[in-house]
């Protein structure tokens, strides 16, 4: 029974699993409806976009507290908290009447979100032998694998058919579920009491320094920079560093990108959720608006690919645990190099079919490069900072993937139109995995790797 999961400890991880699942889900959903939403709220994709932006930004700024709740509260409340937010979010989201109301339940979803994913995985640490350890952590990526890749197709199927709105009614299911497995399964528990105070001082000015960053360069499709804008950033950024590295209270530890090994691995892994959510933003569109395809089928455009590399992910584990990092690194960042070199220079020329082939292509370089990358920087780290750099990784990723949302966007609403703006996103794509190349090397100098 010791090397066993429980079937109630089993229940209480896929419960807390399936918000998870279901606010990654809502996220990808929405990417297909772009075209949609502009016509209905009458404005352009720059400002639509914000529609997935704010949800990734919602969810870095919630996942920065993550440390902090887990020592405060038990994973009953944690979980309850989720679905409830969840529950209000996608229920303001389906009956909202203007993009102001609609962003609303879009914070609300990436709050919950951000609470369900790492309570997520300090389930699984907590519930699950030793010996199965590997196994459910496997469970718990591939969960956050897959979902992005059942997005686009859920949305596309329902625009097509329901509308818009439908995405979000249809998602309230979900959380009922969650609830029925979750109610006798998830325990109350102790609340763990912990002397030390949360920093929210250091969280309020991260806070600020992430939206008006966003802000600003979404500004930057409208020609102009706002400079008092741009004076509160660089403030707020500056008193964060100060507070973070003077301050007694618990938030960041910051410290950690002074560490070569961590840093060096963690811009490329950020950089690749950059791109990744960039190019799921741009090409359903581009298939839509320049290809005229449906929105049913450019949202099954991303579904091979994404489910490609998800099911592969406890493979390429196995390649880490064989080979260590040095070669999938490199292999990962070559294919995903290569793919996208293949579709900037033929973007012309390539069919829908075509892009279904390259984006699998792209996706299992991706994800190769990014799932090593990301356990090694932290597998190389001492225990007691594995927490932090856990924290700093996921809420940079979930910042890295706002931005390449709003980057994208801003390439799309160039004066050249979307197929100009495409290809150069992807020549843009190609000069960040040049320069990750670069990364690598540097770190297989220095005998790091």
């Amino acid at each position: 029974m010791g090397n066993k999961v429980s079937k109630k400890n089993a229940m209480a991880i896929i419960a807390v699993a399936l918000v998870s699942f279901s606010g990654i889900m809502a996220e990808t959903a929405m990417n297909v409806t772009f075209p949609a939403l502009t016509k209905y709220f009458n404005t352009s994709l720059n400002a639509i976009q914000w529609v997935t932006t704010a949800y990734l930004l919602s969810v870095t700024i919630m996942i920065t507290t993550s440390a902090y709740l887990n020592k405060k509260y038990s994973p009953r409340v944690l979980w309850l908290m989720s679905l409830l937010l969840f529950t209000i979010g996608t229920f303001i989201g389906g009956l909202a009447g203007n993009l102001p109301i609609l962003l609303i339940g879009r914070v609300l979803e990436g709050m919950a979100a951000g609470i369900s994913m790492p309570l997520m995985f300090n389930l699984i640490v907590r519930l699950v032998p030793g010996s199965k350890i590997g196994l459910w952590m496997g469970i718990g990526a591939m969960v956050v694998s897959l979902a992005p890749s059942f997005g686009p197709t859920y949305g596309g199927a329902l625009i097509d058919t329901l509308g818009w709105r439908s995405i979000f009614f249809i998602l309230l299911i979900i959380p009922l579920i969650s609830l029925i497995l979750g109610w006798q399964t998830i325990i109350p528990g102790e609340q763990i009491k912990s002397n030390v105070s949360f920093d929210v001082l250091a969280f309020g000015m991260l806070s600020v320094t992430l939206t008006t960053a966003l802000i600003l360069i979404n500004q930057l499709g409208k020609g102009t920079v706002n400079v008092w804008l741009l004076i509160v950033m660089l403030l707020a950024l500056g008193a964060f560093i100060f507070r973070s590295l003077t301050s007694q209270q618990t938030f960041l530890n910051i410290r950690l990108l002074s560490n070569y090994k961590f840093s060096m691995l963690m811009f490329p892994v950020v950089l690749y959720m950059f791109a990744n959510l960039g190019i799921n933003l741009l090409l359903p569109n581009y298939l839509q608006n320049v290809l005229h395809t449906s929105s049913f089928w450019a949202g099954i455009s991303l579904l091979p690919g994404t489910l490609l590399g998800g099911v592969l992910n406890p493979y390429f584990g196995h390649l880490y645990d064989k080979y260590g990092n040095k070669v999938p690194l490199l292999l990962g960042n070559t294919v995903f190099a290569s793919s996208l070199l293949v579709m900037a220079y033929f973007i012309k020329s390539l069919n829908f079919s075509a892009f279904i082939i390259m984006y699998m292509i792209f996706t299992l370089g991706r994800n190769l490069a990014f799932s090593i990358g990301m356990t090694a920087s932290i597998n190389e780290l001492s225990i007691d900072k594995k927490t932090d750099a856990t924290a700093i990784l996921q809420s940079s990723q979930m910042f890295m993937g706002a931005l390449g949302t709003t980057v994208a966007a801003l390439y799309g609403s160039q004066r050249g139109g979307l197929a100009i703006g495409f290809e150069n996103f992807l020549w843009t794509l190609l000069a960040i995995a040049l320069i990750i190349f670069v990364m690598f090397f540097i770190r297989l100098r220095s005998k790091s790797i």
